[in-house]
Parts: structure tokens; C-alpha cells; sequence
């Protein structure tokens, strides 16, 4: 079998990186609720979803600034350039008298990808930021206990990234980690054989996937 090309996805997937500056065009209301419904449609433990989301438009400049008020500072300066501005908040619990959900983290973490790759697929950025104060959140949208905010999106149209500055801090650079260093098999620590020496090399020339290459941290 000879190389196949990457596919959309994988795409979508790489691009994440890139750091993002939004224009001021206006994001259609058909297309937050395609992205909120296919949100909604990510599995989840039990077919209980976990996730909801906080929204804010610059249409409704109280709420929009209501948001910014609870982003970090460094995060300030380039968000509040997008159109549109969320936080998922996750439900700890199935019920009201159920026991701790301990996979609403990963279903939210799911569906705020899914939301993410989907404004993508639609011509749309999506910038997600662990950069907030939670305590704000919590007072200035009146989230109940039992919900954790946990991340913070941007979204909106992309515009070019020349001359313009998204952040008031330097972006740390990540390389890819080598496989062997976390992905195992038989125990902690003990490189899965898939991935070892030749078998690996030969894998990726046959596959025709990306090499290691660097790239910046996007999520602030």
C-alpha cells in the first residue's frame, strides 16, 4: 500500500496550532446553533450529557463584556476581538441525588472538540483558553454548585494573521513528544512494540504521515 494523503480530519486536527486573529465579521446564528446541535450529539456516559455552555455575542455588548470580565488579562487583548465568546461548564453529577460523574470531564472535553473541528469544517476559528477566574464565573453567571466552568472559547471568522499581535505574552513552543515516552504496552514505562525502531520508520514512510515538526501553544 502506498502513501495515502492526509485526510481532512487530520487536517483540522494540525491546524489547532495555529494561533488565531478574528475578524469583525459577524457569525450567522444558523451556524452557532449547527455547532451547539453537533456538540450535542457527542456521546456520553449513560446518554447523559454533562456539558453546557454560557454564550456571548458582541450583538448583546452587556453580556459580551460580562464574559471578557472573567478572562485573564492575557488573554483579554486578542478574545475580545471574536465575535462570539463561550464557556462550557460540566455537571459533576448524573442527578440531583446521583453520585459523582467521573467521566463528565472527558464527555465535555469531547464535545468542546467536536464544537471546535466543526466551526473548522465551516470556515470558522475556534480558540480555546484555560485562562479565566473561576470565582468570577461562578458570581457573575450564578452557576449553581455542582457545575465546574472549565474552558473558555473564542469563535469567529479568521482573518490574516500578518501584522497583528494576539497575545501580550511570548507563546511557548511544543515539539512532539516521541511515542516511546508515552505510549505503552504490558506495563508503565515499557514502549508499546508498534512503535519501536524500524517497525515505526517503515510504518510512517508508508503511511505518509507528518514527520515531528514544532508548534506554538494556542490555549492561554
Amino acid at each position: 500500500m502506498g502513501p495515502f494523503a492526509m485526510s481532512e480530519p487530520q487536517k483540522l486536527i494540525r491546524d489547532d496550532w495555529e494561533p488565531t486573529v478574528f475578524s469583525a465579521r459577524v457569525v450567522e446564528p444558523e451556524k452557532l446553533r449547527c455547532l451547539l446541535e453537533g456538540a450535542d450529539r457527542t456521546p456520553s456516559y449513560l446518554n447523559k450529557p454533562p456539558w453546557h455552555f454560557i454564550i456571548a455575542t458582541k450583538d448583546d455588548s452587556d453580556e459580551y463584556e460580562r464574559l471578557v470580565s472573567c478572562l485573564s488579562e492575557v488573554n483579554v487583548e486578542w478574545a475580545r476581538r471574536a465575535p462570539v465568546l463561550m464557556l462550557s461548564v460540566v455537571a459533576l453529577h448524573n442527578g440531583s441525588n446521583a453520585g459523582r460523574n467521573n467521566h463528565a470531564f472527558r464527555d465535555a472535553g469531547h464535545a468542546v472538540s467536536n464544537l471546535v473541528l466543526l466551526a473548522k469544517a465551516m470556515g470558522l476559528a475556534a480558540q480555546q483558553m484555560a485562562g479565566f477566574d473561576e470565582a468570577k464565573v461562578r458570581e457573575r453567571f450564578q452557576i449553581p454548585a455542582g457545575f465546574a466552568p472549565t474552558t473558555a472559547i473564542a469563535l469567529g471568522y479568521p482573518t490574516d494573521l500578518k501584522g497583528a499581535s494576539i497575545a501580550t505574552q511570548e507563546p511557548e513552543v511544543r515539539t512532539d513528544r516521541p511515542l516511546e515516552s508515552f505510549v505503552f504496552t504490558g506495563g508503565w514505562g515499557r514502549p508499546a512494540p508498534l512503535i519501536n525502531g524500524a517497525a515505526r520508520e517503515a510504518s510512517a514512510n508508508e503511511s505518509g504521515c507528518l514527520g515531528k515538526g514544532e508548534r506554538s501553544l494556542a490555549v492561554a
